[in-house]
């Protein structure tokens, strides 16, 4: 084999197998990214609002959010059957720090929309189109949370004529069903995500708690490894707290 090809050979052979990150790597990357963003797991109903103040045009809806784990990767997924501007989406932490981004599902078979943006100064995930949305589709998205994350707010705004400029399409207030999802003390704690566990799972005659479907699926798929990650988080935990109080 000629010298210089074979040097070529074996550099690509080493690059074609340099190993990357595990599944578990990433997907523990993607819930520390996505965490922020918790509090949207759960059940919500909704009222949006073309005008604020105002009947005219409104629409009720209900969604679902969750975590979803497949393809070594871990997202915050949402299904809102009566949407008027995004029917379902999953959201994925950026390649860059800090960033997010969302592939979201039109209604009525309407196609896909992509989005990319980051949390502001004041806790609110902003996300703007990456494609060219029509003119009555949201290319500005804001969601921000209130009432101790029991209301959920997402503005959908249109792009103006003008550069970086954009008006209200509509905007959707929603309750969480049930109690709030914050965390409090004495109340049972999902295994996979640190949040509040609202759903048992069980695993060789011991309860655990999960707190979306999502989580609950990884639980059923592999107990012992969510269990051996549930652990070592918590020794991360107590080490932190032990070196804090000193």
């Amino acid at each position: 084999m000629n010298v210089s090809l074979g040097i070529c050979c074996s550099f690509l052979l080493a690059v074609a197998t340099e190993p990357g990150p595990s599944n578990s790597e990433q997907i523990t990357a993607d819930k520390a990214a996505l965490a922020p963003l918790q509090a949207y797991v759960g059940s919500w109903r909704g009222v949006g609002q073309p005008r604020r103040g105002s009947n005219q045009g409104a629409w009720t809806e209900q969604s679902q959010w969750a975590w979803k784990f497949d393809e070594g990767r871990a997202a915050l997924v949402f299904e809102t059957p009566e949407a008027k501007y995004l029917s379902s989406g999953k959201l994925l932490p950026g390649d860059d720090q800090g960033a997010f981004e969302l592939t979201a599902q039109r209604p009525n078979a309407g196609g896909e929309a992509r989005f990319a943006g980051t949390i502001d100064n004041n806790g609110h995930l902003v996300l703007v189109s990456k494609g060219d949305a029509g003119p009555d589709e949201p290319a500005r998205i804001t969601i921000r949370m209130v009432a101790d994350d029991d209301r959920m707010l997402v503005l959908y705004e249109k792009r103006l004529a003008q550069a970086d400029r954009f008006a209200r399409l509509a905007e959707v207030g929603s309750t969480r069903r049930g109690a709030s999802f914050a965390k409090g003390s004495g109340e049972p704690e999902c295994l996979v995500t640190g949040g509040l566990g609202t759903i048992e799972v069980s695993y060789q005659g011991k309860k655990y708690y999960v707190c979306c479907t999502g989580c609950r699926d990884l639980f059923n798929d592999d107990p012992e490894g969510v269990l051996a990650d549930y652990r070592e988080r918590k020794s991360v935990e107590r080490e932190k707290t032990k070196h804090d109080a000193q």
